[in-house]
């Protein structure tokens, strides 16, 4: 049993706004013990009540008034960021990486967004979500991978995405572990087409896994007792394109303007994948292309 040894600082503010920073970790490193105090100084320096929630499959021994590991059952991404919303008393969740130690910098978009109070989610280093946005759209599903993508579609039915620029996004990223087993990628795979709402097409143009995967998944896809939300596009393309569009409009600049803006980074099945199903992607290409970076897949 882990003995997990932080700073505990006192909170003690007056302010109307409580964010809790959220998380989903198996286990408890060194990269997460790092990630935490990362946050922990991110909080500090934003000046609001908060806490920290972190669902975790290991038992901690830690006394903090805001902060709470959760080990309670959970055996997906979706179930344990939903475990630590519902656990959590914040009127904005911030759901981060727990393997990643955050540049202070963050504290500037996060509190530069909380003052205006918005009904839409932020897509940067982290990402910020509205209470109301969660309580209205119910949260998370119990997902294995893509289970933002999940979430964002809903919540961009209900409100939108404002994207600062970032090399990368969280919720796009498919996760390929190291020594997974076949029938664990069967299963990822599965859900990631759920959460996305992929069709056979979409699954032969991206070569996210092996034909044989791909086939096995999307059989299984069809069975699974969670369906995939349906909107005019796939859900990964709406996601897609509601960044995009955030990202050309320079939405961010009523927040906060940059020193520097980083190009997303997109492999080059990504690009051609959106080139062949959006519109929206093919009308702004030329605005598109000044902000993507395209990378080695």
């Amino acid at each position: 049993m882990e003995s997990y040894e932080i700073k505990n600082m006192p909170v003690s503010y007056s302010r109307g706004i409580k964010i809790s920073f959220c998380a989903v970790a198996d286990e408890i490193t060194e990269n997460v013990k790092k990630s935490v105090e990362s946050i922990i100084n991110i909080a500090e320096e934003i000046g609001y009540p908060y806490e920290l929630v972190v669902s975790t499959h290991e038992p901690v021994k830690f006394k903090s008034e805001n902060i709470k590991f959760i080990n309670e059952e959970f055996s997906t991404y979706g179930a344990g960021k939903q475990l630590a919303y519902l656990r959590s008393t914040g009127d904005f969740l911030i759901v981060f990486n727990p393997t990643v130690s955050y540049r202070p910098e963050i504290s500037d978009i996060i509190h530069n967004f909380l003052v205006k109070w918005e009904k839409k989610v932020v897509l940067s280093d982290v990402m910020i979500i509205p209470r109301d946005l969660l309580d209205k759209t119910g949260g998370w599903r119990d997902l294995r991978e893509y289970e933002d993508i999940d979430l964002l579609a809903r919540m961009i039915e209900s409100g939108g995405i404002i994207a600062f620029p970032s090399d990368h996004f969280d919720p796009l990223k498919y996760r390929k572990l190291h020594g997974e087993t076949i029938f664990n990628r069967v299963l990822n795979f599965r859900d990631a087409i759920i959460s996305a709402n992929y069709s056979f097409r979409d699954i032969g143009i991206l070569h996210t896994e092996s034909s044989y995967i791909s086939y096995v998944s999307f059989i299984l896809s069809r069975f699974s007792r969670l369906k995939p939300f349906k909107f005019g596009i796939n859900n990964k393309v709406m996601v897609m394109e509601s960044i995009m569009e955030s990202l050309v409009l320079k939405d961010y600049e009523n927040y906060i303007t940059p020193e520097s803006v980083p190009k997303l980074k997109l492999t080059r099945n990504e690009i051609r994948y959106m080139e062949k199903r959006s519109e929206l992607w093919n009308k702004i290409n030329k605005s598109i292309a000044g902000i993507i970076q395209e990378v080695n897949d």
